[in-house]
């Protein structure tokens, strides 16, 4: 009987095919301030803020001053490379929040 072939070791990187992984920094473009009415999104759990440089969903966040219906200021950064079920406006981590 033949034995059984060595298991070959990976090389590549042991991250699934199709995973991506959040930014390990802010992206490169720094924080901004975002000011509106945080509204709920279409999916569960999802928060958007229509602000005059385009619609972003919110991540973070003190739930006591960011929640649907609050008139908000937030600071912090656009992420990218990551995934969402919320599939509306462009996430937003927050860094800082503040009701107006």
């Amino acid at each position: 009987m033949p034995l059984p072939s060595p298991v070959e070791t990976p090389t590549a990187s042991p991250i699934p095919t199709g995973v991506i992984l959040p930014p390990s920094k802010p992206a490169p473009s720094g924080e901004q301030t975002l000011t509106g009415q945080v509204e709920a999104g279409v999916e569960r759990g999802c928060l958007i803020l229509n602000d005059a440089t385009g619609v972003y969903q919110l991540l973070g966040g003190d739930p006591t001053v960011v929640y649907a219906g609050a008139q908000v200021s937030v600071t912090g950064h656009v992420v990218t490379g990551v995934m969402s079920y919320c599939m509306q406006g462009r996430p937003f981590q927050i860094t800082e929040a503040h009701r107006i």
